[in-house]
């Protein structure tokens, strides 16, 4: 069990059945990697899931020319439309597994969101701590949830 971590969650969101991503989470990265190279390493993500090998190939030696890049918005990255990957810094990450079920719990606590009032530049509150939590089979690499899709 892992528990009260802070890290970088990555996360796939959609709006709708037709862009639903099999596995909700993306990955877990280390939470002193800085915001640029989270952003960089959300660009490759995504651009491995969208793009045939002769686009990868292209925009690695053209990265300017890559349509799916990172926006950094209200403390997180966001890339692509639909569905798209997130990037939050979160706390309180906590993953329990079950051997027995084969599933595995993933919960956090996004931080408080604020925003600056443009009459008082002071920052409001516009919401709060925001807990959240992931039920997923246990995978782990080369797992056969990958390997099936491709088998004959």
């Amino acid at each position: 069990m892992i528990k009260n971590q802070k890290a970088w969650l990555l996360t796939w969101e959609w709006g709708g059945d037709h862009a639903a991503v099999e596995d909700h989470i993306a990955g877990i990265l280390r939470p002193r990697l800085s915001r640029e190279k989270v952003g960089e390493i959300v660009d490759s993500i995504y651009a491995i899931h969208a793009c045939s090998v002769s686009a990868l190939a292209y925009y690695s030696r053209r990265p300017k020319a890559n349509p799916y890049t990172s926006k950094w918005v209200n403390n997180h990255y966001y890339c692509g439309d639909n569905p798209s990957l997130h990037a939050n810094f979160v706390h309180k990450l906590k993953v329990t597994e079950d051997p027995d079920s084969g599933l595995e719990t993933i919960e956090w606590v996004m931080p408080p969101l604020y925003k600056i009032n443009h009459t008082t530049l002071e920052r409001e509150l516009v919401r709060g701590e925001l807990k959240q939590s992931v039920t997923r089979v246990i995978t782990g690499p080369l797992s056969d949830r990958e390997i099936g899709r491709y088998k004959p």
